[in-house]
């Protein structure tokens, strides 16, 4: 089987800069993806996919790759550097063209990021790596609040957020955490270029069990993401962003309109219960 070999950018970060190394000095000693695969006992499509900065660098490959390569422990050296980025190369895509997008459309069953207060965030992200070190949760909340900076601070891009109701239901933190995440989804709301709707459960099934985002870039060109709790699927291919706008578009039909969305969220923190009650 022939294993996909896209063009790669070293510059694009350190992960990307490991796989161009890997293709370089493969290609340099006339070795094939399965080849190299077979010396360094990864399978060839794990090796096609560290080539090509899709995925995190396993444990272990730079050790192997040092050795059969004969790179005198560079790969063990770029390892932890390469392994800093802990998002897939294909979600620091989307997060790039976020940054220029016009139009910015998405779906969320929990509270989307670029909605989060700095306490929900900090629960949030440290319930997705119970185990990891404090100051890697400290980043992620730092990154994830400048990523609202533009949408407070400019409005050249419109944002449209359905916030699934089990989003405003479910309690994050104490009720005061809570009630301050809500108050923000509110206050965002007000924003010229900010709707926010909430699917109620009321609407009953529907198409989404996790995250979806539809980006509209400078160029009118159109591209999606969808994201689970561990992994995320970029669409560039018109066809499948079509797909994914016709499932956005009766998802915004079933929602509550705005007004009944602010009345359901007014409504969830008056049912908080205040600490000590």
């Amino acid at each position: 089987m022939a294993w996909p070999e896209r063009e790669v950018d070293p510059s694009k970060s350190a992960r990307h800069f490991y796989g161009a190394e890997i293709r370089r000095l493969r290609t340099e000693r006339g070795w094939s993806l399965a080849r190299l695969a077979e010396e360094v006992h990864f399978s060839p499509s794990t090796m096609s996919r560290v080539e090509n900065g899709d995925i995190r660098v396993p444990d272990s490959l730079s050790e192997q790759l040092d050795s059969v390569l004969m790179t005198d422990g560079f790969f063990a050296r770029m390892f932890p550097l390469a392994r800093q980025e802990s998002h897939p190369a294909k979600y620091q895509e989307f997060l790039s063209l976020a940054d220029s997008a016009r139009v910015y459309e998405s779906y969320s069953p929990g509270i989307h990021g670029l909605l989060q207060t700095e306490a929900c965030a900090r629960r949030i992200l440290r319930s997705g790596i119970p185990y990891g070190p404090d100051e890697e949760v400290e980043q992620r909340v730092q990154a994830r609040l400048e990523r609202q900076i533009r949408m407070y601070n400019s409005a050249e891009c419109r944002y449209w957020f359905i916030l699934d109701e089990a989003a405003i239901r479910r309690q994050i933190g104490t009720p005061a955490e809570m009630t301050e995440q809500l108050t923000a989804i509110l206050t965002a709301a007000q924003l010229s270029n900010v709707v926010v709707q909430v699917l109620p459960f009321s609407a009953g099934v529907h198409s989404e069990t996790s995250s979806m985002s539809i980006l509209r870039l400078e160029d009118n060109r159109q591209v999606a993401y969808e994201e689970s709790t561990r992994a995320g699927v970029f669409f560039e291919e018109e066809r499948d962003v079509a797909e994914r706008r016709a499932l956005y578009d009766l998802l915004r039909a079933q929602a509550l309109s705005k007004a009944e969305s602010e009345r359901l969220i007014r409504a969830a923190m008056e049912g908080l219960i205040p600490d000590g009650s």
